[in-house]
């Protein structure tokens, strides 16, 4: 976990360095919506948190989904477990009467 901390924090300052040496203002065009100054700084610091926004929310959902059938096993372990204790039961029962005809 430190790592990828240390790894987005080490990314981070590059990306911050990498636009502030392209400080320059730039015109951003967008079809149909028009255009804008702005500078090229922000255009980069902003696609980098956008880039990162959209791989949280990816995972995000892929964790959720792990959870959900990490539960889901859970769920189907626990049955099992119920199954083969009642069976084992059932089996205990078995031998025990088993033994007692023979005894008699």
């Amino acid at each position: 976990m430190q790592f990828y901390l240390i790894s987005g924090l080490i990314f981070a300052f590059f990306v911050a360095i990498f636009a502030l040496w392209n400080s320059s203002e730039i015109i951003i065009r967008f079809p149909f919506l028009g255009e804008f100054a702005t500078s090229q700084a922000l255009v980069i610091i902003g696609s980098a948190m956008l880039g990162a926004l959209v791989i949280m929310v990816f995972g995000l959902v892929k964790s959720f989904k792990m959870n959900q059938q990490i539960k889901k096993q859970a769920r189907t372990i626990k049955d099992y477990e119920q199954i083969i204790d009642k069976m084992k039961k059932q089996l205990d029962e078995k031998q025990l009467k088993k033994e007692n005809g023979a005894e008699i």
